[in-house]
């Protein structure tokens, strides 16, 4: 008898006597594959009392009229009847509330309303790809409790690996903070997503702190605010100084600290930005720190550094 290339339903033969008992064979197939689902697919030996249109994923190593056909479909049809799955199939599976996917060679979950496992890719509003395999694009996110408190993990293969949030702009990194390449917590930020600046790092095995804008080394320069040598770090070692000359503090931001080191052999003239003052002294005046002598500056404003 001739059958349809991929459920095997039997086709309806020219001239064909009795062809209700084909239509009828090829309905109970396509009921038994289009119904509300399987019963189960862990079961391995036929019920003993199975109710018309029962439809099974036969478990490995069956027994009785089910032998030989591990992960078959069967459905009862007044006898114990077979379909061989291809690839591709879908079937759900009551008694687990799952979708089940035939792969050519095993049945595999592919769909459970109230889980998701083992997916490949996730996307939310958005395209997942091989980088990003859960991508969201949404205004917020929000992760909230289950009853108690909350907390998100981000686990690492070995310490020198990265575990970090990496914030960026038009897809440029700006800031990224986490355990970066060791297992200190390091703060770091970049003006351009290529030049990236250390700000602050916590040292895993004692718990002190480090702000790492440190430059070491410097020469002071000129007799004059225009020509010192312009400062840009956290932490300033100044190490060369000749009579007269001097450093130039960057324009401030409101609450940041600056320590300088004078380890020169003169005292170093300190000036601020252009139109800057430090202290309660006139625009664009310096304040000198001696030699081998350390003086931290706080700005209150975008415009005053204070010094201690």
């Amino acid at each position: 008898m001739a059958t349809t290339n991929n459920l095997v339903i039997p086709l309806v033969e020219q001239s064909q006597a009795q062809k209700e008992v084909t239509v009828n064979a090829a309905l109970m197939r396509i009921d038994a594959l289009m119904n509300t689902g399987a019963k189960s697919r862990t079961t391995a030996a036929p019920p003993s009392t199975p109710a018309s249109g029962d439809v099974y994923i036969v478990a490995a190593s069956p027994t009785g009229d089910w032998a030989g056909h591990a992960g078959h479909i069967t459905y009862f049809d007044q006898v114990w009847r077979f379909i061989i799955p291809q690839e591709g199939m879908s079937l759900w599976v009551n008694n687990e509330d799952v979708f089940y996917t035939f792969d050519g060679a095993a049945w595999v979950k592919t769909y459970n309303p109230t889980e998701f496992a083992n997916l490949a890719k996730l996307g939310v509003n958005a395209t997942a790809d091989a980088t990003n395999k859960f991508s969201v694009s949404s205004d917020a996110i929000l992760l909230n409790h289950n009853g108690h408190g909350i907390q998100a993990k981000l686990n690492k293969n070995t310490s020198g690996e990265t575990a970090s949030f990496l914030y960026q702009t038009g897809f440029s990194g700006r800031a990224e903070f986490g355990t970066v390449g060791d297992d200190n917590f390091t703060l770091k930020v970049s003006p351009d997503g290529s030049t990236w600046f250390d700000a602050l790092k916590i040292i895993a095995a004692t718990g002190r702190m480090a702000l790492k804008s440190i430059a070491t080394g410097i020469s002071a320069a000129g007799s004059a605010q225009g020509d010192a040598t312009a400062l840009s770090k956290s932490i300033n070692h100044i190490a060369t100084v000749s009579s007269g000359q001097g450093v130039r503090l960057s324009a401030p931001e409101a609450g940041e600290l600056l320590l300088i080191a004078n380890q020169g052999a003169n005292a170093v003239n300190v000036y601020p930005a252009s139109s800057h003052s430090i202290n309660a002294l006139a625009a664009n005046t310096a304040i000198s720190v001696a030699a081998d002598s350390r003086k931290l500056f706080f700005a209150t404003t975008s415009t005053n550094w204070y010094a201690l």
